[in-house]
């Protein structure tokens, strides 16, 4: 059954997030155009949405694909996979809505607390990746 070459849930479901994330990204840039004095607020969100939602979703959907078979051991942690989507996109999305909202209302302290939050969660969930295909990759047979 490892073998097989269709998507796993969690594949699938990180790259739907992946194309999602650029639809959102290319309409944020096309805003840059209609309005350009919101380029200052509006550029983190921009760059979060297409590096750590396009490019990373699909990095990380990919490499749970592949790389299991390359090495030729199953993904050492289902559920950490799954985890690790949820709070990838919980964490990205807080950053995506946070961003902006901080910088126009600095000094908020809610505002603050959800952009480290959020930022903490991205950061905890690309840990899990690590560990999850450090262990498929590099684990003991």
């Amino acid at each position: 059954m490892f073998w097989r070459y269709d998507l796993s849930k969690v594949t699938r479901l990180f790259i739907l997030a992946g194309l999602i994330y650029l639809c959102i990204g290319v309409t944020i840039g096309v805003l840059f155009t209609v309005f350009p004095d919101a380029i200052g607020w509006l550029l983190a969100m921009h760059a979060h949405t297409n590096l750590l939602g396009w490019v990373s979703m699909m990095i990380f959907g990919v490499s749970y694909h592949v790389l299991p078979r390359f090495s030729g051991r199953p993904l050492y942690s289902d559920r950490l996979a799954g985890l690790h989507l949820i709070l990838s996109n919980a964490g990205l999305i807080g950053l995506i809505i946070s961003w902006p909202l901080s910088k126009t209302y600095y000094g908020v302290a809610l505002l603050q607390f959800m952009l480290t939050g959020s930022a903490l969660l991205y950061a905890v969930s690309a840990y899990i990746f690590v560990y999850n295909l450090g262990k498929t990759v590099f684990g003991r047979t």
